[in-house]
């Protein structure tokens, strides 16, 4: 990051900024597509299982990830300031914020996996491969969480290009565990969507020896000496990145959690409806990567501004990321509506699911683009750690909107599963409003 003179420079520092991040989530999100994918095509038993046990183990870790954002916009600030001599202290607590998230969501899967599962009537086969892929994707669990510090800590010193390319490199990782481990490839054994638990647990290692690597080594972040000179848990640090983290976990989880719960009112309707919907949210997901990255590199650019005191400035990186993200919902709509037939078929090789995926589609495109909309403004309030109204505005919209609407229309026989996206477009539609509304409030606030 570096201070800019005019709209043009503001623009080109943001797409650089912008454009390894984006490329970074494809490859992040990416992984969990092709795992969906290649599940898919192994067998529906299979898919409905991991469909589930990753709409399980998401609820709780977008909640961990939205926590450990909270190191981002106090990196940030104190970049902007010049004040670095604390951000190896407060790297560590990160640190030691993750191995704590990890813990409890390792206990909390021991105790309640199973459980959860009976009460979900899950079919048993399914409910099986469930279970050994939650086992599996628990290898990578600590490392997972860990990886949020390192790549937000990288990240903040605008060094965004190696996060694309570690990512990337794990991605690949991913890709070569998941086919071979699924479909037996390469001597290895076939194992099914148990496959993929294995995959993400090998791309989380592979991203933590990686990102540890730059912190240890790269010149503007070796002076901090990081797993060199350890430091103690700090009271004081620890509550400061709660006291941020903790409001955007929870709204982010507000948010993740309808989606996990959408999948888990799937489970009535059968396999068949789990596989398709999870197949379509699947897609979604990867074009989210495009706000989730603009909302990323708001934070960071906005924060930066404000620490050194050019509030007009922020402002102005605030429009220049809402206008890209309305350009980009445009070609959302664009190319899903002229290729739903190449998108249903590419997930399945069953005609039941594919006419399923076929209807979910419309639906997945309108919430792809307002969501493309929404999003990025998330961002914004971060930088200005705004974030408690932020978690207001997540519980109304998607817990006050979306849970009573999906679940009302999905009991009526008259909406069945599609009531169930009615209720997603309800909540982005409401958040993005509101939203919308608190960012012009702070911004005029500012002035």
């Amino acid at each position: 990051m570096y201070q800019t003179y005019s709209i043009l420079q503001k623009l080109w520092l943001f797409i650089k900024l912008f454009t390894p991040m984006c490329i970074t989530q494809f490859s992040l999100i990416g992984g969990t597509f092709i795992a969906i994918f290649l599940t898919g095509q192994y067998s529906t038993i299979d898919l409905a299982g991991v469909a589930t046990g990753y709409n399980l183990w998401l609820l709780f870790y977008i909640f961990a990830q939205g926590t450990l954002l909270g190191i981002t916009p106090i990196i940030s600030q104190l970049l902007g300031a010049k004040k670095t001599d604390d951000i190896s202290t407060i790297f560590y607590q990160g640190l030691y914020i993750g191995t704590g998230l990890a813990c409890i969501i390792l206990i909390i899967g021991l105790l309640g996996l199973r459980p959860l599962l009976t009460a979900l009537n899950l079919e048993p086969a399914a409910a099986e491969v469930c279970i050994s892929y939650l086992k599996a994707f628990a290898i990578g669990l600590f490392p997972l969480l860990w990886v949020n510090t390192l790549r937000n800590t990288v990240d903040s010193h605008g060094l965004t290009h190696y996060s694309m390319a570690i990512v990337f490199t794990s991605f690949i990782v991913n890709v070569f565990l998941n086919y071979s481990l699924i479909f037996g490839h390469f001597g290895f054994p076939e194992i099914g969507g148990v496959g993929a638990g294995y995959g993400i647990a090998g791309a989380c290692w592979t991203n933590f020896i990686l990102f540890s690597l730059v912190l240890l080594l790269h010149p503007k972040l070796k002076g901090y000496r990081i797993f060199k000179d350890f430091s103690k848990p700090s009271f004081h640090y620890i509550r400061e990145q709660l006291h941020i983290g903790i409001p955007i976990g929870f709204s982010i989880f507000l948010e993740a959690s309808i989606f996990s719960i959408a999948g888990l009112l799937m489970v009535h309707f059968g396999s068949a409806v789990v596989a398709a919907h999870q197949s379509v949210i699947s897609f979604t997901n990867v074009f989210y990567c495009l706000p989730l990255s603009i909302a990323m590199a708001s934070t960071i650019a906005v924060a930066y501004e404000l620490g050194a005191g050019r509030k007009q400035e922020a402002i102005q990186y605030s429009y220049i990321s809402r206008i890209l993200a309305i350009v980009l919902a445009i070609m959302i709509c664009t190319f899903t509506f002229t290729n739903m037939d190449a998108i249903a078929d590419l997930f399945t090789n069953d005609d039941e699911v594919y006419k399923l995926i076929y209807s979910f589609l419309g639906y997945g495109v309108f919430f792809s683009a307002i969501d493309a909309i929404g999003t990025p403004l998330q961002g914004i309030l971060r930088a200005y750690k705004d974030v408690k109204v932020v978690l207001y505005i997540s519980l109304v919209s998607y817990w006050g909107v979306c849970f009573p609407t999906a679940y009302i229309l999905a009991k009526n026989p008259n909406y069945g599963p599609f009531g169930v996206w009615i209720g997603l477009l309800s909540s982005v539609l409401v958040a993005g409003i509101l939203f919308t509304w608190r960012t012009w409030y702070i911004q005029c606030k500012q002035k």
